[in-house]
């Protein structure tokens, strides 16, 4: 019980708050280099599915609720804090959600081709529930430059409901059943697309209503009676009437 205790104290303070952030951002970091030089897959495999990833989670989850509940947030009626550590479990939460549910994969095709099979690894696959054809794939340049301006990839989904054509480019996603598909990569003869394919139905959601709460946790504490900024505010409008007199 004392160790507990021991546990609880080291964990709702400002400076483990300090401390699991650095070490996340540290982390993020990390498997952004791991990525960028590896592929997706080492990186979920180092970093975003290990089991000290979640131990973080969950230091940081406990680190926002108790910190909370010994700055008594509520009873002081501190919404706008509250909020901001609301929003931060909600992160943490669509997180883990998204870890230990959703998945991504890559979708190849050529013009005129149709598949349903997504690529998650070098050997993993899963079937889709739809059929995704693809019509026809653009490239465009910049005037004068061999440089791409943008890509974009004319596909035709097929679910049991019906079909839609959809165009897909860099800043359009298709949303199909829960599904999101971007524009990703293509083929060197540009006669291919390669689409990436993301299912994440919960902790997309979860994930962006804690940004939200975050938001609205900062715009409410910084305009709260007595914040830090009401006072510095105050301060600024005090000082023509000083120096005036």
């Amino acid at each position: 019980m004392k160790t507990l205790h021991e546990i609880r104290d080291a964990l709702s303070s400002w400076s483990a708050t300090a401390l699991l952030l650095a070490l996340y951002a540290t982390t993020l970091a990390a498997a952004t280099f791991i990525e960028a030089a590896l592929g997706t897959e080492a990186a979920r495999s180092a970093i975003y599915h290990a089991w000290w990833m979640y131990l973080l989670y969950g230091a940081m989850g406990l680190n926002f609720w108790w910190l909370a509940q010994r700055l008594q947030l509520r009873k002081r009626h501190r919404w706008g804090t509250l909020l901001l550590h609301g929003g931060f479990l909600l992160i943490l939460l669509g997180a883990a959600i998204t870890h230990l549910w959703g998945y991504e994969g890559t979708l190849h095709l050529r013009e005129g081709e149709t598949s349903n099979q997504l690529k998650i690894s070098h050997t993993d696959r899963r079937t889709l529930p739809f059929q995704v054809t693809l019509r026809d794939f653009q490239l465009k340049r910049y005037p004068g430059s061999l440089t791409p301006s943008s890509y974009e990839s004319e596909v035709t989904i097929q679910t049991p409901q019906g079909q839609r054509d959809v165009r897909i480019f860099m800043n359009h996603i298709a949303r199909i059943n829960g599904f999101r598909l971007y524009q990703a990569s293509y083929d060197p003869d540009e006669r291919g697309t390669i689409l990436s394919v993301n299912y994440d139905p919960i902790g997309t959601p979860v994930t962006y209503t804690g940004y939200f709460m975050v938001i609205a946790g900062l715009v409410i504490a910084l305009g709260q009676k007595g914040s830090r900024f009401r006072q510095l505010f105050a301060q600024l409008d005090a000082q023509p009437t000083a120096q005036s007199t």
